[in-house]
């Protein structure tokens, strides 16, 4: 193994087969961030013994929008500061458990079809105004504009605000995970939005902790502390976002004091800045598999022994270490056992790295000399291409021939099934009724069994949990042994963050942390 690793990473430093890459955004996207103050840097003020009342958050990449509805809404970077602004009826913790929020508390009609919400009074906007129903109501409609929030609004029929703080959802058809959608439709104030032209794009006017200063696009977002927030004021008064899209610059603003907060979008950067001491650091675990689509309709991989036998050829502990530093933990599922449905027991790796296995299995098929799979699209200048070379590596020792190719477009493909193999990236929620859009018709797998179909609409209607893990057992076993696709990591993000300043990174990727749950000392 030491021998085959440092191989690759000779020749992951001696060649570069790529064009530059792309990135998506719910899909797949680098990680977690967001800013800047002059007036503070130098040794990240560490041990002044000035409490300061400004943060300073570093950001990956440009922002698009500030609209949490509009064309964008679900690009991480774009929600590292919505989530700021707005906030939702409910919140699903890091454990899978849905909060409160905006909804002191909820009922369900005997049918599983009709969510009652009953709302926190005394709720402010940032005009001042109280949130109210109707607010609600405007918002849910507004977003069910979107095509970025479908996936979340799918299920809802009708919504009417039928009282000042009481709101009724109606679902086409029943669906238990419901609730924790609702933590993705941000409410706006209604008359902002009709006053502003409906024009979100640079505008805000949610009910949370922080509101908006100043905003560019390609620069910084400044915000300040909403004195009226109905939870009580925030501790850190000043907020600067900060854009620098080049990892290793980051890095130096971070060690110079020009960053107080840091998702390390260089994560060869993390363990020399975790060594030092110097700051606080924590990898967290996050709602996100790196994957290999396979076209399960297309020659030769519509034989499900070919798609076992690459699945075979998977070394999933080398590309860990290859492409991501080490921080990731393997996957076999488009999932991880804090997703409800999946359980230790059916977590389990089916098709270990074995290559005699998968010669095995590929004489089986028919292709006792091997095969050529043609081109496998790579998502480029990222770490897919890197553990997309260690696949090609084993996929050789296992007699079979494939060409990586860089794309621009590499989502947009997988979704046309215009591939054969493919590079991904996906998240995932905390129920795994999310994963039907993985196994179910349209999916990026181009994979289709009625069967699995079912019991993802039986699993969702049902509301009673035993039941339901039951299902999800049933589905997880099918997919399984149909070895649809190849889950390969699931990321760990790591942070690094003044020594002096108390954070709390969490799970999911666009949720990734709240400036309102940081404190200086």
């Amino acid at each position: 193994m030491k021998k085959k690793l440092a191989l690759l990473l000779a020749m992951l430093v001696l060649v570069s087969v790529f064009a530059m890459g792309c990135g998506d955004k719910n899909t797949d996207n680098g990680g977690n961030g967001g800013g800047d103050n002059e007036s503070q840097a130098g040794d990240n003020n560490q041990g002044s013994g000035e409490k300061r009342d400004d943060v300073i958050i570093y950001c990956e990449g440009v922002w698009s929008t500030l609209d949490p509805h509009g064309s964008g809404s679900s690009t991480y970077v774009n929600m590292y500061l919505a989530n700021q602004l707005y906030e939702a009826l409910t919140y699903v913790t890091d454990e899978g458990g849905v909060n409160p929020v905006l909804a002191k508390d909820w009922s369900i009609s005997e049918d599983g079809r009709v969510y009652t919400f009953n709302l926190n009074e005394g709720v402010k906007f940032h005009n001042g105004e109280e949130m109210k129903a109707s607010d609600v109501e405007f918002s849910y409609k507004r977003a069910m504009e979107s095509p970025d929030l479908e996936t979340y609004y799918a299920p809802i029929e009708k919504i009417e605000a039928t009282g000042d703080y009481t709101v009724d959802i109606t679902l086409k058809y029943a669906f238990a995970p419901f609730p924790s959608y609702t933590a993705n439709i941000p409410i706006v104030s209604e008359k902002f939005c009709n006053d502003n032209g409906n024009n979100l794009l640079e505008a805000e006017c949610g009910t949370g902790p922080y509101q908006l200063v100043d905003f560019n696009m390609n620069t910084e977002c400044n915000m300040t502390r909403f004195d009226d927030y109905w939870q009580g004021p925030a501790s850190i008064k000043d907020v600067k976002f900060k854009v620098i899209t080049e990892g290793t610059t980051a890095t130096v603003a971070f060690e110079s004091g020009e960053i107080d907060f840091m998702f390390c979008f260089n994560v060869s950067a993390y363990a020399p800045l975790e060594a030092s001491g110097k700051y606080n650091t924590l990898c967290t675990p996050c709602l996100h598999t790196a994957n290999i689509l396979m076209n399960n309709k297309s020659a030769p991989l519509d034989n499900v022994l070919v798609r076992r036998a690459l699945a075979h050829c998977t070394d999933r502990e080398t590309m860990i270490e290859i492409a991501y530093e080490g921080l990731a933990s393997p996957t076999y599922l488009m999932a991880n056992t804090s997703c409800f449905g999946v359980t230790e027991e059916n977590f389990v790796n089916k098709y270990p790295y074995d290559i005699e296995k998968a010669k095995e299995l590929l004489a089986e098929a028919g292709y006792p000399d091997g095969l050529n799979l043609g081109t496998m699209t790579v998502i480029g200048g990222s770490y897919h291409e890197k553990y997309a070379q260690v696949f090609q590596q084993d996929l050789s020792s296992a007699g079979v021939t494939i060409e990586l190719q860089g794309s621009e477009t590499a989502v947009a493909d997988a979704t046309a099934h215009d591939y054969v193999l493919c590079t991904m990236g996906n998240g995932f929620m905390s129920d795994f009724a999310y994963n039907a859009s993985h196994y179910t018709p349209d999916n990026m797998s181009n994979y289709d069994n009625p069967t699995v179909t079912a019991l993802f609409e039986e699993a969702a209607a049902e509301q009673d949990s035993d039941k339901r893990l039951e299902l999800y057992d049933q589905i997880i076993q099918i997919v399984q042994d149909d070895c649809v696709n190849i889950p390969i990591f699931n990321k760990q993000i790591p942070w690094v963050w003044n020594k002096n300043l108390n954070a709390k990174p969490h799970m999911d990727n666009g949720r990734a942390y709240y400036v309102y749950e940081m404190s200086w000392n």
